[in-house]
């Protein structure tokens, strides 16, 4: 069985490339036998993942890249009888992968536990005419994230809490309109909504702490409407994991949530899209085939 590697090379500011470097010392080292395909830019690795699995053997791709490469993959995939996919953490956030047993922190270790476990059926977000593999959302989350992107000059880790901190002392609130599972409209005003599959956002953030990647539910949370002053109070206990402790957070599982945004704009997998009224989100009937 040969192994397809997809690397992008700017993932994690520099993360991708040292753990590339100790990979394929590491599989040259045991003579295993693989394939690398480098991404060359945005969409590449979406790319590529079409043309490996629009063949009718079975194909292995091993992700060498963040939550955002692996997106990219899982938007390529043709046939997911055919396709085993796994995921050497290796960007900025490793949200996904936080919701799986793959070690993180040491790219040796997780590929050796990739060439020895057996793989689950997990699943993945349907979004409009696009898949997300850890989550969605919009408010706060994408204010975030767009400042995140602007802050070159930090660690990974450090951009993140920044930004947050920085847009939560200084954050919106948006008026948005949602549907669950073909009920009635529900009219909110929110400071972030996430439908998740993953539990965490942000590298590290349990904004959906009860949420599985194999249980065949999207785990949807929004905040409402609060005293701004208890601001930093609430990320607190966010941080901590305790986010579903505040009341005025809704957290429920779902399999479908229908969002009509007034700011058209929201992310997926750490991805920005502006310029979209209505979200139609479900979870997939197809799942993956998944090394962790």
């Amino acid at each position: 069985m040969v192994f397809h590697f997809i690397y992008n090379p700017i993932a994690g500011h520099g993360l991708s490339k040292r753990n590339w470097a100790l990979i394929e010392s590491f599989l040259n080292d045991i003579n295993f036998k693989y394939v690398l395909h480098e991404t060359q830019g945005e969409h590449h690795a979406e790319i590529i993942s079409k043309t490996l699995t629009s063949q009718t053997e079975h194909v292995t791709i091993i992700c060498i890249g963040g939550d955002g490469t692996l997106s990219e993959i899982v938007n390529g995939i043709q046939n997911f009888n055919n396709v085993t996919l796994g995921i050497i953490p290796s960007g900025s956030g490793n949200d996904f992968a936080l919701s799986t047993n793959i070690p993180i922190g040491d790219p040796i270790k997780a590929l050796k536990f990739l060439l020895t476990t057996k793989s689950r059926k997990v699943n993945f977000i349907n979004i409009n005419n696009r898949r997300a593999i850890n989550a969605v959302g919009f408010g706060l989350d994408t204010d975030v994230l767009k400042f995140y992107y602007k802050l070159k000059l930090f660690s990974n880790n450090v951009r993140y809490k920044l930004a947050t901190v920085i847009k939560t002392l200084f954050f919106k609130w948006y008026d948005s309109k949602i549907q669950i599972n073909d009920g009635e409209w529900k009219q909110i005003n929110t400071l972030m909504l996430s439908i998740g599959n993953g539990t965490t956002i942000g590298g590290g953030i349990k904004i959906h702490p009860n949420a599985k990647i194999d249980d065949d539910y999207l785990n949807f949370t929004y905040v409402s409407k609060f005293p701004r002053i208890k601001a930093i109070i609430y990320l607190r206990k966010v941080i901590k994991g305790e986010i579903l402790k505040l009341r005025v957070v809704t957290s429920l599982k779902t399999k479908q949530v229908r969002i009509k945004l007034t700011n058209k704009i929201y992310q997926y997998d750490g991805i920005i899209v502006s310029g979209v009224d209505l979200l139609e989100i479900s979870i997939a009937e197809e799942k993956i085939n998944f090394l962790g």
